[in-house]
């Protein structure tokens, strides 16, 4: 009888750990403090980081390989922890929450286009030798919902957030002064550099394309032959356990673009207004220098921790651009905006 017992209760923690797993890494409880390392969220499955508080220095030094003007080195303080999407968010999780239910996925095609459609431009695989942009339907191509969601405007991708927020409270699982929200300009250096002070969040061969394919998404561009990839598949994270920060597509960021305010700053969340949206991250598509045949001979300007590039909010048909989410104190933009 005693064994009996035992073997029930072992069943029984069994199963609790299950069900708890089922719902997400952590538990609900805990997430509202913030004390779990990872938390997935139930519904749209994001696998979520927790990224801890702390300071760095945003920005580039003057040597460094590709810099441009607008990334003034300054120091920054993120002052409180928060979750960061360990990926970007896939097309499969923004459809699940975004897309109506009749959406017609089997007669999508490129040349209709993802504009009208609200699809990724990246949906199916073109056809062997196909030309996506012009003429080349991709009709019964297999999806590829596993790669990252593209082809939406800021928006759109804050849209998505408010979503997931308004889930999450009426679940009861929203920390307290906590939303989804896209990441401020600061929030998403800080994550991605994971402490590291290099052009990029891993040690490696900056100069050899081999060495940027272990942790970034990159495909040599010939004519439109380059493609988003599975995020995360086969690639390194940083140490904080994030996939894709460089490479596959750019992330929209909370702020609008402008150049850095002068001085120290804590949890800076850019300009008051603008006309364009601050990305991050880089894109899949590596430019191949023209005066060199050799494949390491690459310019990629923007692949960098600290690389900083603009798109207007409401462009919707940029299939390099995409995002990822954090669950992270509100701010004042966020109310505004």
């Amino acid at each position: 009888m005693k064994a009996k017992a035992t073997t029930i209760i072992l069943l029984a923690m069994l199963l609790t750990h299950l069900a708890s797993f089922a719902a997400g890494t952590g538990d609900a409880g805990d997430v509202k403090t913030l004390k779990p390392k990872d938390w997935t969220v139930p519904g749209v499955e994001m696998k979520m980081k927790l990224i801890p508080a702390g300071s760095f220095t945003m920005g580039s030094p003057t040597d460094e390989i590709c810099r441009r003007g607008d990334e003034v080195p300054h120091e920054v303080k993120i002052s409180k922890p928060l979750y960061m999407g360990a990926y970007e968010v896939t097309q499969r999780q923004f459809y699940k929450l975004m897309m109506p239910k009749d959406y017609n996925y089997k007669a999508w095609q490129y040349k209709r286009g993802p504009i009208a459609d609200g699809a990724a431009y990246h949906f199916r695989p073109r056809p062997p030798g196909g030309r996506i942009m012009f003429h080349d339907s991709a009709v019964g191509g297999k999806l590829t919902l596993d790669k990252p969601m593209e082809c939406v405007s800021w928006h759109r991708a804050r849209e998505f957030c408010r979503k997931v927020t308004e889930t999450e409270r009426k679940a009861g699982r929203l920390p307290k002064g906590y939303i989804y929200r896209l990441p401020t300009e600061a929030e998403w250096e800080y994550a991605c550099r994971a402490g590291t002070k290099g052009p990029y969040n891993v040690d490696g061969d900056y100069t050899k394309i081999a060495a940027l394919k272990k942790f970034a998404w990159l495909s040599v561009c010939h004519g439109w032959g380059s493609d988003t990839g599975e995020v995360g598949k086969n690639r390194m994270p940083n140490a904080w356990g994030l996939y894709d920060m460089h490479g596959n597509v750019y992330e929209w960021c909370l702020d609008w673009y402008g150049q850095y305010a002068k001085g120290k700053a804590t949890d800076p969340t850019g300009p008051a207004e603008g006309k364009e949206k601050a990305v991050r991250g880089g894109c899949f598509v590596l430019p191949r220098n023209p005066k060199s045949a050799d494949l390491d001979k690459i310019v990629h300007p923007f692949l960098r921790s600290a690389s900083r590039y603009r798109v207007p909010p409401d462009v919707g048909y940029y299939g390099i651009v995409g995002f990822r989410v954090v669950l992270a104190p509100v701010v004042a933009t966020e109310r505004q905006t």
